[in-house]
């Protein structure tokens, strides 16, 4: 019993001792007993979530999605107005994120050679001396962050973790990139307070199998979709005018990528997304920064996005039509970790891109059109529910004591990629999205106000809405290559490949 169910406990024994008279008395010792009741099962009660209908739901498990720290640019654009150094000392580790900590492959528990790592990126040097792509000290303090308010929202609440969470409550999965690869360290440094017995340990993939983000080797036809995408983007007067006033604002003739070695390179101006990663860099790690360009920040988030996923993606009317093939395997992922919820730890953290988190937005139906922040996170939460009509009852409308008719969740058209749903699940388990830490309103951007009415919020949603939504587009590892073959002969795209000419993977 607590400090405060204590006193409140004397008080009301002091307060019956000096009430007079048998019945008076009689009932000051019920009003005491419902008193002391409440107060024992108000910590109890605080786990569930409580919806209408006389719903409660209990959180099983917390899926997290989340982009590395703030890093060193991936684009160098010059600018006379101003200039940044990026020595090492700006990517030094920060003490209280040194936990014991060990990168294996997920596959051959073998350590991973931390040298054969970034290979992409470290040829590409920056003024002052640091490679490209670099988590730097404060990127590490914005995952170390993100750690603390995962602690205090899912341990320090009781609603799934212990306090302080033990190794054996969280799992670690991350792209083999060195920023990821410390993202992850810092998050659990946060999430456990650098409360930590032994070893962490993070697994990753080899990069060239990776399907955590947009992956070309995995998936070939995706040169098509940059060739349609970009067509399009030629032809976005936005982008143009942006492209000017970004010129205007730096005070250069041309927007240069440093770095990039095609040969159009001097005549052609680079895209908007490389100017912002650039120059937001530079802001969130504290140099010099433009005035000149605050007031098109909004503007470039919001352009940046819109490229990036025309390259991932193709001409915007197919950017649904076209996440089977960028991050089909993620939402198998996802939906594969669902359905297993119980045989792993509650907690899954996974170390992703912007161009993991893009994709992922738009699965969901709830993607506000910018460039996802450095450290941005997407939570998807499992609940099963204890009390109440069931999803069953609730979306079929039946009345008390009705029984639903049975429902049968769809099947892939993908010989390896349906998922055997339990009844349970299907009947008696419920979702919520959350992206920056704030939930996403699924029932109206899913279009469920009606039959989800009884339940009084726009935040849950049966797990069965979700498995018809992503059903068409989750594709297991297995399909996906073969899968990818005959996405080829979708009708928009070119009858021949050309190589693939996207952005780069990460």
């Amino acid at each position: 019993m607590d400090g405060l169910a204590r006193i409140s406990t004397h008080l009301l024994s002091a307060y019956i001792m000096c009430v007079r008279g048998r019945a008076r008395r009689l009932l000051a010792i019920v009003a005491f007993a419902v008193c002391v009741y409440l107060l024992l099962n108000q910590n109890s009660m605080s786990k569930f979530v409580r919806l209408g209908s006389g719903i409660n739901l209990k959180l099983v498990q917390v899926q997290i999605y989340f982009r590395h720290g703030a890093r060193t640019p991936l684009h160098y654009v010059k600018s006379p107005l101003c200039d940044a150094d990026w020595p090492k000392s700006t990517t030094a580790d920060v003490p209280k994120t040194m936990i014991p900590f060990v990168h294996i492959d997920r596959d051959t528990q073998q350590v991973v050679d931390e040298d054969t790592m970034d290979l992409i990126y470290k040829p590409f040097v920056l003024p002052g001396g640091e490679a490209i792509g670099m988590l730097t000290s404060i990127g590490q303090e914005d995952l170390y962050d993100l750690g603390e308010r995962l602690r205090k929202d899912y341990a320090k609440s009781g609603l799934l973790l212990s306090e302080p969470p033990k190794l054996s409550e969280f799992q670690c999965r991350s792209t083999r990139v060195g920023r990821n690869i410390k993202s992850m360290r810092c998050i659990v440094a946060g999430l456990t307070g650098g409360q930590v017995p032994e070893t962490v340990k993070v697994t990753s993939i080899p990069f060239e199998a990776e399907f955590l983000f947009p992956n070309p080797r995995n998936c070939g036809v995706m040169d098509r979709a940059f060739i349609q995408g970009t067509e399009e983007l030629r032809n976005n007067s936005r982008i143009s005018s942006l492209k000017y006033e970004l010129k205007k604002a730096l005070k250069i003739d041309r927007l240069v990528d440093e770095f990039e070695k095609t040969k159009n390179r001097q005549a052609d101006d680079c895209q908007v997304y490389y100017v912002r990663d650039d120059y937001i860099a530079r802001k969130h790690n504290k140099f010099t920064y433009p005035e000149a360009l605050k007031p098109l920040e909004e503007e470039m988030d919001l352009l940046s996005a819109t490229e990036l996923l025309c390259e991932l993606l193709g001409k915007q009317r197919d950017w649904m039509t076209n996440l089977d093939i960028t991050i089909g395997p993620v939402l198998h992922l996802i939906l594969t970790k669902i359905r297993d919820h119980s045989e792993m730890p509650p907690l899954q953290l996974v170390a992703g891109h912007d161009s993991t988190i893009l994709p992922l937005l738009l699965a969901f139906g709830s993607f506000d059109g910018k460039w996802p922040p450095f450290g941005a996170d997407v939570i998807i939460e499992l609940y099963s529910q204890t009390d109440g009509p069931n999803a069953a009852t609730i979306m079929n409308g039946a009345g008390e004591g009705l029984s639903p008719p049975a429902y049968k969740a769809p099947a892939s058209a993908l010989p390896h990629s349906s998922i055997d749903w339990p009844a349970d699940l299907l009947d008696n388990f419920w979702v919520r999205m959350k992206y920056l830490n704030k939930p996403a309103p699924l029932v109206s951007l899913w279009s469920m106000e009606k039959e989800l009415q009884p339940i009084g919020s726009m935040e849950y949603v049966p797990l069965r809405s979700l498995i018809e939504r992503w059903t068409p587009m989750a594709v297991s590892m297995e399909d996906f290559r073969s899968h990818c073959l005959k996405a080829a002969g979708r009708s928009y795209f070119m009858p021949d490949g050309m190589g693939y000419m996207g952005p780069k993977p990460v």
